[in-house]
Protein backbone atom coordinates (compact mmCIF):
# COMPACT_ATOMS: atom_id res chain seq x y z
CA UNK A 1 0.00 0.00 0.00
CA UNK A 2 2.87 2.22 0.93
CA UNK A 3 4.34 1.54 -2.63
CA UNK A 4 0.92 2.62 -4.33
CA UNK A 5 0.59 6.02 -2.13
CA UNK A 6 4.36 7.04 -3.00
CA UNK A 7 3.56 6.34 -6.90
CA UNK A 8 0.07 8.62 -6.25
CA UNK A 9 2.03 10.87 -4.55
CA UNK A 10 5.05 11.08 -7.13
CA UNK A 11 2.40 11.30 -9.84
CA UNK A 12 0.40 14.18 -8.55
CA UNK A 13 3.55 15.98 -7.80
CA UNK A 14 4.25 16.01 -11.37
CA UNK A 15 1.05 16.89 -12.52
CA UNK A 16 1.13 20.21 -10.26
CA UNK A 17 4.61 20.79 -11.38
CA UNK A 18 3.09 20.84 -15.05
CA UNK A 19 0.12 22.75 -13.99
CA UNK A 20 2.77 25.41 -12.42
CA UNK A 21 4.85 25.33 -15.57
CA UNK A 22 2.15 26.21 -18.04
CA UNK A 23 0.94 29.21 -15.94
CA UNK A 24 4.02 30.59 -15.13
CA UNK A 25 5.37 30.33 -18.74
CA UNK A 26 1.91 31.15 -20.32
CA UNK A 27 2.45 27.60 -22.95
CA UNK A 28 -0.91 27.39 -25.39
CA UNK A 29 -2.58 24.23 -25.24
CA UNK A 30 -2.47 23.95 -28.75
CA UNK A 31 -0.42 20.65 -29.65
CA UNK A 32 3.03 20.88 -30.92
CA UNK A 33 5.76 18.51 -33.30
CA UNK A 34 7.72 16.76 -30.69
CA UNK A 35 11.41 17.01 -31.79
CA UNK A 36 11.25 19.76 -33.60
CA UNK A 37 11.55 23.55 -33.45
CA UNK A 38 7.93 24.27 -34.06
CA UNK A 39 7.18 24.38 -30.04
CA UNK A 40 9.18 27.79 -30.11
CA UNK A 41 9.34 29.11 -33.41
CA UNK A 42 7.57 30.70 -35.57
CA UNK A 43 4.47 30.67 -33.80
CA UNK A 44 5.31 31.83 -30.13
CA UNK A 45 7.43 34.00 -30.85
CA UNK A 46 4.55 37.01 -29.68
CA UNK A 47 6.52 37.15 -26.31
CA UNK A 48 8.02 40.55 -26.71
CA UNK A 49 6.38 43.76 -28.47
CA UNK A 50 7.78 44.11 -31.81
CA UNK A 51 8.09 47.29 -33.70
CA UNK A 52 5.10 48.68 -35.99
CA UNK A 53 6.92 48.84 -38.60
CA UNK A 54 10.56 47.25 -39.94
CA UNK A 55 14.19 49.51 -40.20
CA UNK A 56 15.16 51.30 -43.43
CA UNK A 57 15.53 49.19 -46.91
CA UNK A 58 13.81 46.10 -45.62
CA UNK A 59 13.71 43.83 -48.83
CA UNK A 60 11.02 41.12 -49.48
CA UNK A 61 11.12 38.83 -52.65
CA UNK A 62 8.01 36.65 -53.34
CA UNK A 63 8.03 33.10 -56.22
CA UNK A 64 4.76 31.75 -57.12
CA UNK A 65 3.86 28.24 -56.27
CA UNK A 66 6.54 25.37 -55.62
CA UNK A 67 5.64 22.60 -57.68
CA UNK A 68 8.60 20.75 -56.64
CA UNK A 69 11.62 20.02 -56.60
CA UNK A 70 10.87 16.47 -55.91
CA UNK A 71 14.89 16.28 -55.88
CA UNK A 72 17.63 18.23 -53.53
CA UNK A 73 19.41 20.79 -54.94
CA UNK A 74 22.57 19.95 -53.91
CA UNK A 75 24.76 19.34 -56.18
CA UNK A 76 22.71 21.64 -58.68
CA UNK A 77 25.15 23.89 -60.46
CA UNK A 78 23.34 26.00 -63.09
CA UNK A 79 24.62 29.87 -63.47
CA UNK A 80 20.83 30.84 -64.28
CA UNK A 81 19.15 29.21 -61.66
CA UNK A 82 21.64 31.18 -58.86
CA UNK A 83 21.06 33.86 -60.18
CA UNK A 84 17.59 33.69 -58.96
CA UNK A 85 18.51 31.74 -56.06
CA UNK A 86 20.66 35.14 -55.30
CA UNK A 87 17.72 37.33 -55.36
CA UNK A 88 16.03 35.52 -52.22
CA UNK A 89 19.54 35.14 -50.84
CA UNK A 90 20.06 38.92 -50.48
CA UNK A 91 16.99 39.76 -49.34
CA UNK A 92 15.55 40.33 -45.88
CA UNK A 93 12.40 37.85 -46.15
CA UNK A 94 11.80 35.27 -49.07
CA UNK A 95 8.09 33.77 -49.56
CA UNK A 96 7.00 30.95 -51.91
CA UNK A 97 3.92 28.73 -51.85
CA UNK A 98 5.18 25.32 -50.96
CA UNK A 99 2.38 22.81 -52.46
CA UNK A 100 2.81 19.30 -51.82
CA UNK A 101 4.16 17.43 -49.34
CA UNK A 102 7.60 16.94 -47.65
CA UNK A 103 8.18 13.91 -46.03
CA UNK A 104 10.46 10.62 -46.71
CA UNK A 105 7.65 8.10 -48.52
CA UNK A 106 9.99 5.24 -47.32
CA UNK A 107 9.18 5.81 -43.84
CA UNK A 108 6.27 7.63 -43.85
CA UNK A 109 3.26 5.66 -41.83
CA UNK A 110 0.31 7.76 -43.58
CA UNK A 111 -1.80 7.26 -46.25
CA UNK A 112 -2.85 8.93 -49.23
CA UNK A 113 -6.03 10.82 -49.02
CA UNK A 114 -9.22 10.20 -51.07
CA UNK A 115 -9.70 13.85 -51.66
CA UNK A 116 -6.84 15.76 -53.18
CA UNK A 117 -6.10 19.05 -55.28
CA UNK A 118 -5.59 17.01 -58.50
CA UNK A 119 -2.37 14.56 -57.43
CA UNK A 120 0.10 13.60 -54.92
CA UNK A 121 2.79 15.57 -55.25
CA UNK A 122 6.02 14.95 -52.35
CA UNK A 123 9.40 15.87 -51.70
CA UNK A 124 12.03 14.56 -49.29
CA UNK A 125 12.71 16.29 -46.43
CA UNK A 126 15.81 17.44 -47.94
CA UNK A 127 14.06 19.64 -50.13
CA UNK A 128 12.87 21.54 -46.76
CA UNK A 129 16.50 22.63 -45.80
CA UNK A 130 17.02 23.37 -49.89
CA UNK A 131 14.56 25.83 -49.57
CA UNK A 132 15.98 27.81 -46.36
CA UNK A 133 19.33 27.66 -47.83
CA UNK A 134 18.10 29.40 -50.81
CA UNK A 135 16.51 32.23 -48.71
CA UNK A 136 12.94 31.24 -48.55
CA UNK A 137 12.34 31.48 -45.50
CA UNK A 138 8.76 31.52 -44.81
CA UNK A 139 6.37 29.85 -47.01
CA UNK A 140 2.45 29.05 -47.17
CA UNK A 141 0.67 26.24 -46.62
CA UNK A 142 -2.54 27.29 -47.33
CA UNK A 143 -3.14 25.06 -51.06
CA UNK A 144 -5.42 22.82 -52.49
CA UNK A 145 -2.75 20.24 -52.00
CA UNK A 146 -2.17 20.83 -48.56
CA UNK A 147 -3.66 17.29 -47.18
CA UNK A 148 -3.14 15.01 -50.37
CA UNK A 149 -1.24 12.89 -48.03
CA UNK A 150 -3.53 13.21 -45.01
CA UNK A 151 -3.70 14.37 -41.32
CA UNK A 152 -0.56 12.39 -41.44
CA UNK A 153 1.22 14.23 -44.44
CA UNK A 154 0.22 17.52 -43.35
CA UNK A 155 2.10 16.87 -39.74
CA UNK A 156 4.90 15.35 -41.32
CA UNK A 157 5.11 18.06 -43.34
CA UNK A 158 5.28 21.25 -41.09
CA UNK A 159 7.51 19.39 -39.14
CA UNK A 160 9.95 18.98 -41.66
CA UNK A 161 9.88 22.38 -42.55
CA UNK A 162 10.12 23.49 -38.87
CA UNK A 163 13.46 21.08 -38.82
CA UNK A 164 14.56 23.19 -41.81
CA UNK A 165 13.74 26.81 -39.57
CA UNK A 166 11.60 27.28 -42.59
CA UNK A 167 8.29 29.37 -40.98
CA UNK A 168 5.23 28.78 -42.73
CA UNK A 169 1.39 29.57 -42.02
CA UNK A 170 -1.79 28.74 -43.39
CA UNK A 171 -1.60 25.04 -42.16
CA UNK A 172 -1.52 24.04 -38.52
CA UNK A 173 -2.35 20.77 -36.36
CA UNK A 174 -5.55 22.33 -35.83
CA UNK A 175 -8.11 25.53 -37.02
CA UNK A 176 -6.40 27.76 -33.86
CA UNK A 177 -2.74 27.15 -35.82
CA UNK A 178 -4.05 27.25 -39.15
CA UNK A 179 -5.42 30.55 -38.72
CA UNK A 180 -2.72 31.99 -36.59
CA UNK A 181 0.15 34.03 -38.17
CA UNK A 182 3.52 32.67 -38.49
CA UNK A 183 6.82 34.87 -37.79
CA UNK A 184 10.01 34.80 -38.72
CA UNK A 185 12.94 37.07 -36.98
CA UNK A 186 15.04 38.43 -39.47
CA UNK A 187 17.82 40.61 -39.38
CA UNK A 188 15.74 43.18 -39.29
CA UNK A 189 13.08 42.99 -37.16
CA UNK A 190 10.20 40.29 -36.81
CA UNK A 191 7.85 39.62 -39.97
CA UNK A 192 4.47 37.62 -40.28
CA UNK A 193 2.42 35.58 -42.65
CA UNK A 194 -0.86 35.04 -42.68
CA UNK A 195 -2.01 32.02 -45.41
CA UNK A 196 -5.56 31.11 -46.02
CA UNK A 197 -6.99 29.07 -49.35
CA UNK A 198 -10.34 29.47 -51.29
CA UNK A 199 -9.61 26.76 -53.58
CA UNK A 200 -9.43 23.53 -51.32
CA UNK A 201 -10.87 20.03 -51.21
CA UNK A 202 -13.32 19.54 -48.53
CA UNK A 203 -11.28 17.51 -45.48
CA UNK A 204 -8.13 19.64 -45.95
CA UNK A 205 -9.82 22.32 -43.25
CA UNK A 206 -8.44 22.11 -40.13
CA UNK A 207 -11.15 21.57 -37.18
CA UNK A 208 -11.26 21.97 -33.67
CA UNK A 209 -11.10 19.42 -30.84
CA UNK A 210 -14.29 17.45 -30.47
CA UNK A 211 -15.76 16.58 -26.69
CA UNK A 212 -17.72 13.24 -26.51
CA UNK A 213 -19.11 11.95 -22.78
CA UNK A 214 -16.47 14.24 -21.37
CA UNK A 215 -13.65 13.19 -23.56
CA UNK A 216 -11.61 15.33 -25.71
CA UNK A 217 -10.34 14.10 -29.00
CA UNK A 218 -7.06 15.87 -31.05
CA UNK A 219 -8.17 18.83 -33.01
CA UNK A 220 -7.90 17.96 -36.99
CA UNK A 221 -4.49 18.93 -38.39
CA UNK A 222 -5.50 21.15 -41.88
CA UNK A 223 -5.30 24.71 -43.80
CA UNK A 224 -6.93 27.74 -42.69
CA UNK A 225 -9.99 27.51 -45.05
CA UNK A 226 -12.26 31.13 -47.05
CA UNK A 227 -15.18 29.21 -48.26
CA UNK A 228 -16.93 31.13 -51.04
CA UNK A 229 -19.66 30.19 -53.04
CA UNK A 230 -20.50 30.47 -56.83
CA UNK A 231 -23.69 32.17 -57.70
CA UNK A 232 -24.63 32.54 -61.62
CA UNK A 233 -26.93 35.89 -61.90
CA UNK A 234 -30.52 35.10 -63.97
CA UNK A 235 -33.23 36.60 -64.47
CA UNK A 236 -36.17 36.38 -62.54
CA UNK A 237 -38.43 34.60 -65.04
CA UNK A 238 -35.39 32.11 -65.55
CA UNK A 239 -35.25 31.69 -61.83
CA UNK A 240 -39.14 30.33 -61.54
CA UNK A 241 -38.46 27.94 -64.25
CA UNK A 242 -35.65 26.47 -62.73
CA UNK A 243 -37.07 25.84 -59.52
CA UNK A 244 -39.72 24.14 -61.66
CA UNK A 245 -37.57 22.13 -63.25
CA UNK A 246 -35.26 21.21 -60.89
CA UNK A 247 -37.87 19.77 -58.54
CA UNK A 248 -36.66 18.25 -54.89
CA UNK A 249 -32.54 19.31 -56.00
CA UNK A 250 -33.22 22.83 -55.76
CA UNK A 251 -33.32 23.90 -52.51
CA UNK A 252 -33.81 27.70 -50.92
CA UNK A 253 -31.03 29.96 -49.99
CA UNK A 254 -29.67 33.12 -49.18
CA UNK A 255 -31.61 36.05 -47.89
CA UNK A 256 -35.08 34.91 -47.07
CA UNK A 257 -35.00 32.04 -49.32
CA UNK A 258 -34.59 33.93 -52.70
CA UNK A 259 -32.06 32.68 -53.88
CA UNK A 260 -31.67 28.64 -55.71
CA UNK A 261 -29.15 26.66 -54.87
CA UNK A 262 -28.82 23.25 -56.73
CA UNK A 263 -25.99 21.12 -55.30
CA UNK A 264 -22.69 23.65 -54.91
CA UNK A 265 -24.29 26.02 -57.54
CA UNK A 266 -26.09 28.99 -56.39
CA UNK A 267 -28.59 30.68 -58.58
CA UNK A 268 -29.79 34.20 -57.68
CA UNK A 269 -32.27 36.95 -59.65
CA UNK A 270 -30.53 39.80 -61.18
CA UNK A 271 -31.16 42.54 -63.87
CA UNK A 272 -27.70 41.43 -65.75
CA UNK A 273 -27.16 37.99 -66.55
CA UNK A 274 -23.58 36.77 -65.35
CA UNK A 275 -21.26 35.03 -62.87
CA UNK A 276 -20.50 36.11 -59.34
CA UNK A 277 -18.12 34.51 -56.39
CA UNK A 278 -18.65 35.54 -52.86
CA UNK A 279 -16.67 34.97 -49.62
CA UNK A 280 -17.66 33.38 -46.17
CA UNK A 281 -18.50 36.62 -43.81
CA UNK A 282 -17.18 34.55 -41.09
CA UNK A 283 -13.76 33.13 -42.60
CA UNK A 284 -13.23 36.81 -44.05
CA UNK A 285 -13.33 38.11 -40.42
CA UNK A 286 -11.21 35.53 -38.94
CA UNK A 287 -8.60 36.01 -41.96
CA UNK A 288 -8.78 40.06 -41.24
CA UNK A 289 -8.55 39.17 -37.42
CA UNK A 290 -5.28 36.93 -37.86
CA UNK A 291 -3.71 40.13 -40.08
CA UNK A 292 -4.67 42.71 -37.04
CA UNK A 293 -2.82 40.51 -34.61
CA UNK A 294 0.02 40.14 -36.86
CA UNK A 295 -0.25 43.78 -37.70
CA UNK A 296 0.63 44.26 -33.45
CA UNK A 297 3.57 41.52 -33.05
CA UNK A 298 5.77 42.26 -36.23
CA UNK A 299 7.12 44.94 -38.00
CA UNK A 300 6.14 43.30 -41.45
CA UNK A 301 2.83 41.85 -42.56
CA UNK A 302 2.18 39.28 -45.88
CA UNK A 303 -1.18 38.10 -46.37
CA UNK A 304 -1.26 35.44 -49.06
CA UNK A 305 -4.30 33.35 -50.54
CA UNK A 306 -4.49 30.43 -52.87
CA UNK A 307 -6.89 31.28 -55.05
CA UNK A 308 -7.88 29.75 -58.29
CA UNK A 309 -11.19 31.40 -58.58
CA UNK A 310 -11.14 34.22 -61.70
CA UNK A 311 -14.24 36.18 -63.12
CA UNK A 312 -14.08 33.90 -66.08
CA UNK A 313 -16.83 31.00 -66.24
CA UNK A 314 -15.83 28.63 -68.95
CA UNK A 315 -14.15 24.87 -67.92
CA UNK A 316 -12.15 23.60 -69.99
CA UNK A 317 -11.31 20.35 -68.32
CA UNK A 318 -14.61 19.14 -67.43
CA UNK A 319 -15.58 17.25 -64.15
CA UNK A 320 -15.69 13.38 -64.95
CA UNK A 321 -18.95 11.05 -64.32
CA UNK A 322 -19.07 10.59 -60.72
CA UNK A 323 -16.42 12.90 -59.89
CA UNK A 324 -17.83 15.40 -57.10
CA UNK A 325 -17.67 19.01 -58.52
CA UNK A 326 -16.54 20.22 -54.90
CA UNK A 327 -13.65 18.05 -55.63
CA UNK A 328 -12.85 18.81 -59.32
CA UNK A 329 -12.76 22.46 -58.70
CA UNK A 330 -10.31 21.82 -55.79
CA UNK A 331 -7.99 20.95 -58.71
CA UNK A 332 -8.69 23.51 -61.07
CA UNK A 333 -11.39 26.55 -61.65
CA UNK A 334 -13.05 27.66 -64.67
CA UNK A 335 -11.36 29.75 -67.10
CA UNK A 336 -8.09 29.31 -64.67
CA UNK A 337 -5.83 31.60 -67.27
CA UNK A 338 -8.69 34.67 -67.42
CA UNK A 339 -6.67 37.42 -65.92
CA UNK A 340 -9.65 39.21 -64.22
CA UNK A 341 -9.58 38.18 -60.34
CA UNK A 342 -13.24 36.96 -59.12
CA UNK A 343 -15.32 39.64 -57.70
CA UNK A 344 -14.40 38.65 -53.75
CA UNK A 345 -10.96 38.91 -54.84
CA UNK A 346 -9.89 42.42 -54.78
CA UNK A 347 -12.45 43.75 -51.93
CA UNK A 348 -10.41 40.76 -50.04
CA UNK A 349 -7.01 42.29 -50.81
CA UNK A 350 -8.11 45.98 -49.82
CA UNK A 351 -9.67 44.83 -46.66
CA UNK A 352 -6.05 42.66 -46.04
CA UNK A 353 -3.93 46.19 -46.24
CA UNK A 354 -6.84 48.16 -44.55
CA UNK A 355 -6.17 45.24 -41.64
CA UNK A 356 -2.64 45.81 -41.59
CA UNK A 357 -1.06 43.77 -44.42
CA UNK A 358 2.11 45.25 -45.72
CA UNK A 359 1.70 43.21 -49.11
CA UNK A 360 -0.78 40.79 -50.28
CA UNK A 361 -0.21 37.70 -52.69
CA UNK A 362 -2.84 35.37 -54.61
CA UNK A 363 -0.93 32.29 -55.41
CA UNK A 364 -3.27 29.38 -57.42
CA UNK A 365 -3.08 30.56 -60.91
CA UNK A 366 0.24 29.25 -63.15
CA UNK A 367 -0.07 32.05 -65.36
CA UNK A 368 1.53 35.71 -64.17
CA UNK A 369 -1.14 38.70 -63.53
CA UNK A 370 -0.99 42.40 -62.88
CA UNK A 371 -0.04 44.35 -59.67
CA UNK A 372 -1.89 46.77 -57.85
CA UNK A 373 -0.63 49.25 -55.68
CA UNK A 374 -3.06 50.09 -53.21
CA UNK A 375 -2.86 52.75 -50.31
CA UNK A 376 0.94 52.31 -51.31
CA UNK A 377 1.04 48.48 -51.04
CA UNK A 378 1.36 46.08 -53.40
CA UNK A 379 -1.10 43.40 -54.13
CA UNK A 380 0.19 40.39 -56.64
CA UNK A 381 -2.76 39.10 -58.11
CA UNK A 382 -0.31 35.84 -59.61
CA UNK A 383 2.90 35.39 -59.58
CA UNK A 384 2.46 32.05 -61.68
CA UNK A 385 4.99 29.43 -60.70
CA UNK A 386 8.70 29.42 -59.07
CA UNK A 387 9.01 25.54 -59.30
CA UNK A 388 6.54 23.70 -62.29
CA UNK A 389 8.43 19.92 -62.13
CA UNK A 390 6.70 17.64 -64.33
CA UNK A 391 9.80 15.71 -65.57
CA UNK A 392 9.46 17.68 -68.86
CA UNK A 393 5.98 16.73 -70.12
CA UNK A 394 4.00 19.52 -71.05
CA UNK A 395 0.47 18.44 -69.92
CA UNK A 396 -0.58 15.84 -67.43
CA UNK A 397 -3.90 13.80 -66.72
CA UNK A 398 -5.55 14.29 -63.51
CA UNK A 399 -6.87 10.71 -61.46
CA UNK A 400 -10.22 11.15 -62.84
CA UNK A 401 -9.00 11.02 -66.25
CA UNK A 402 -9.05 14.84 -67.65
CA UNK A 403 -6.12 15.57 -70.00
CA UNK A 404 -4.30 18.71 -69.81
CA UNK A 405 -1.99 20.78 -71.95
CA UNK A 406 0.18 23.43 -70.51
CA UNK A 407 0.49 26.65 -72.50
CA UNK A 408 3.22 28.38 -72.65
CA UNK A 409 2.73 31.45 -70.50
CA UNK A 410 2.52 29.10 -67.73
CA UNK A 411 6.49 28.33 -68.09
CA UNK A 412 7.19 32.63 -67.91
CA UNK A 413 6.88 34.64 -64.60
CA UNK A 414 8.65 37.25 -62.37
CA UNK A 415 10.05 37.56 -59.45
CA UNK A 416 9.45 40.51 -57.52
CA UNK A 417 11.70 42.21 -55.34
CA UNK A 418 9.97 44.84 -52.97
CA UNK A 419 12.05 47.56 -51.13
CA UNK A 420 10.26 49.07 -47.65
CA UNK A 421 11.84 52.53 -46.35
CA UNK A 422 10.53 53.19 -43.21
CA UNK A 423 7.44 51.05 -43.48
CA UNK A 424 6.88 52.48 -47.15
CA UNK A 425 7.30 50.62 -50.47
CA UNK A 426 9.42 52.89 -52.38
CA UNK A 427 10.48 50.41 -55.31
CA UNK A 428 9.52 46.56 -56.55
CA UNK A 429 11.80 45.79 -59.65
CA UNK A 430 10.49 42.48 -61.39
CA UNK A 431 12.87 40.17 -62.52
CA UNK A 432 11.50 38.06 -65.74
CA UNK A 433 11.84 34.05 -65.35
CA UNK A 434 11.49 31.48 -67.92
CA UNK A 435 11.00 27.82 -66.16
CA UNK A 436 12.69 24.78 -67.89
CA UNK A 437 11.27 21.84 -69.10
CA UNK A 438 13.23 19.47 -69.66
CA UNK A 439 14.49 15.71 -69.18
CA UNK A 440 17.49 17.40 -67.02
CA UNK A 441 17.57 17.49 -63.59
CA UNK A 442 17.04 20.88 -63.42
CA UNK A 443 13.43 20.18 -64.82
CA UNK A 444 11.01 22.36 -63.50
CA UNK A 445 13.29 25.19 -62.07
CA UNK A 446 13.32 28.89 -62.78
CA UNK A 447 15.96 30.30 -64.61
CA UNK A 448 17.07 34.10 -65.60
CA UNK A 449 15.47 35.45 -68.66
CA UNK A 450 16.87 36.28 -71.54
CA UNK A 451 16.74 39.56 -73.10
CA UNK A 452 14.01 38.56 -75.73
CA UNK A 453 12.15 36.34 -73.19
CA UNK A 454 12.68 39.20 -70.78
CA UNK A 455 10.99 41.70 -72.93
CA UNK A 456 8.09 39.46 -73.68
CA UNK A 457 7.42 38.73 -70.04
CA UNK A 458 7.73 42.68 -69.19
CA UNK A 459 5.55 43.76 -71.72
CA UNK A 460 2.78 41.42 -71.21
CA UNK A 461 3.09 42.41 -67.46
CA UNK A 462 2.67 45.91 -68.16
CA UNK A 463 -0.29 45.31 -69.84
CA UNK A 464 -1.76 43.57 -67.03
CA UNK A 465 -0.33 46.11 -64.31
CA UNK A 466 -2.29 49.04 -66.46
CA UNK A 467 -6.01 47.43 -65.62
CA UNK A 468 -4.96 47.88 -62.03
CA UNK A 469 -3.64 51.65 -62.83
CA UNK A 470 -0.37 50.27 -62.02
CA UNK A 471 2.45 51.86 -64.66
CA UNK A 472 5.48 49.38 -65.06
CA UNK A 473 8.80 51.15 -66.26
CA UNK A 474 11.37 48.60 -68.51
CA UNK A 475 14.78 48.96 -67.67
CA UNK A 476 16.93 46.62 -69.76
CA UNK A 477 16.13 43.35 -68.54
CA UNK A 478 13.75 44.55 -65.44
CA UNK A 479 10.85 45.60 -64.44
CA UNK A 480 10.24 48.29 -62.18
CA UNK A 481 7.28 50.34 -60.38
CA UNK A 482 8.43 53.11 -58.48
CA UNK A 483 5.91 54.15 -55.54
CA UNK A 484 5.56 58.40 -54.96
CA UNK A 485 5.90 59.17 -51.43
Amino acid sequence: MKAACGARCVLAALLYLLLALVVARGLSTEPTLPGSIAAITPRAQTDRPSATSVPDRFVFVAGGDMIGPYRTLQGIDDPDFKRITALFQGADLGFANQEGAIFDLTTFAGHPSAETGGGYPVAPVAVAKDYHDMGINVVSKANNHGIDWGADGMMATLKSLADAGVAEAGGGLSDVQARAPGYVETRKGRAALVSTASTFPPAAVAGPAIVRRGLRSQPRPGISALHIRHIRLVTAGQLTSLRGIAGPIAFPAGPAGSEVRISDQYFRASKTEGTTIEADPADVAAVLGSIREARKNAGFVVFAIHAHETAGNVDDMPPADFEPMVLHQANEAPSPDDPRPADFEPLLFHQAIDAGADVVIRTGPHLLNGIEIYKGKPIFYGLGSLFFVFGGRRGYTAPNGQAKTFPEEWYESIVPVSTFRQGRLTEIRLYPIVIESSAAPTDGFPHAANAEQGRRILERLKVLSATFGTAVEIEGNVGVIRVAE
